[in-house]
């Protein structure tokens, strides 16, 4: 059975970094599980952009080459453009095909759940097509009320989703009343065709606290706003869902005069701060993670060791 190594944990603690290591030391190559990691222009917002800026960087559309590693599903489409789990999760099944086809390593890395469970656990989402008018009518909803529907009649999928996520919520009710069926009905399973190990980084909170809030200050150290900027005058509407994500929204609502500069700062680190306990959330229940506490000095060499015997295992 092929091997697929995994990365996880949640956001700012150097999964791609650590990746690109691994990739080197083991002969692999990075597929990301990051859902905004897919958009074309977005960089220094989504992470690509400051994990990348001590390497030789080549760009290219549906994927990165950083030094002579490539990093698969970075730039895959433009931000007006949807990408469904299911497109993923084809997308993604490929790119690892193709790295074992060449006698390498494939490395699933990213914060992005559901991405990752769409290959690990083996889950087919449901293929049910997005209806553009009942979005609209979902939409015009409070999230609180979409919430409350979604545990009436589907209160499996209430229970694992991020109700924190409109976009998940709603493509949640989409699928149960455009199909009848609930989203965790319509749920199966496929059989996993490799030998997957799943290695999660965590820290205590106050140290990830503080290594994202530097990080963000980077970002605007190095572009952030400008970015954004240049993504609104491309003619991406500010209310896209991309536009409307972590960080970018908050630079959106600067740039329109609504908030300073400090204060979409702040709001993206206390934003961030409650993203990283619902990745923790979201992760912590699965069951095959093995954890690594990236403050640990001896971090590297812990997790070359258990690799290495995973490797040799038949």
């Amino acid at each position: 059975m092929k091997k697929l190594l995994v990365i996880v944990g949640p956001t700012g603690t150097g999964k791609t970094d650590l990746g690109l290591k691994l990739a080197k030391k083991f002969n692999g190559e990075l597929v990301s599980a990051d859902s905004r990691q897919i958009y074309i222009g977005m960089d220094i917002g989504t992470g690509k952009e400051i994990e990348s800026s001590k390497y030789d960087v080549k760009k290219n559309k549906g994927s990165w080459v950083v030094n002579g590693i490539p990093i698969h599903l970075y730039d895959v489409i433009n931000p007006d453009k949807t990408f469904s789990v299911v497109e993923y999760q084809q997308e993604a099944l490929g790119k690892i095909k193709e790295i074992e086809n060449k006698g390498k390593l494939p490395i699933l890395v990213g914060g992005t759940g559901l991405y990752v469970q769409a290959i690990v656990e083996g889950v087919n989402i449901p293929k049910v097509p997005p209806d553009s008018k009942l979005r609209a009518k979902l939409e015009s909803k409070p999230l609180a009320t979409l919430v409350s529907q979604l545990e009436q009649v589907d209160p499996k999928t209430a229970i694992k989703i991020d109700k924190q996520n409109p976009r998940r919520v709603i493509r949640a009710l989409e699928v149960y009343y455009s199909s009848g069926q609930s989203f965790s009905s319509l749920e199966e399973r496929f059989k996993v065709n490799f030998d997957s190990v799943q290695i999660g980084l965590t820290a205590p909170r106050d140290f990830l606290y503080k290594k994202v809030d530097d990080q963000i200050d980077d970002w605007f150290r190095v572009g952030f706003i400008e970015e954004v900027k240049k993504l609104i005058s491309d003619g991406y509407d500010e209310k896209l869902p991309a536009l409307t994500s972590l960080g970018y929204r908050q630079v959106a609502m600067y740039l329109k005069g609504n908030l300073t500069i400090e204060e979409a700062k702040q709001r993206i680190k206390w934003e961030h701060h409650g993203y990283i306990r619902r990745q923790f959330t979201w992760f912590r229940k699965r069951k095959n993670i093995v954890w690594f506490d990236i403050s640990d000095p001896d971090l590297i060499r812990q997790i070359n060791a258990f690799i290495k015997a995973w490797l040799v295992q038949k």
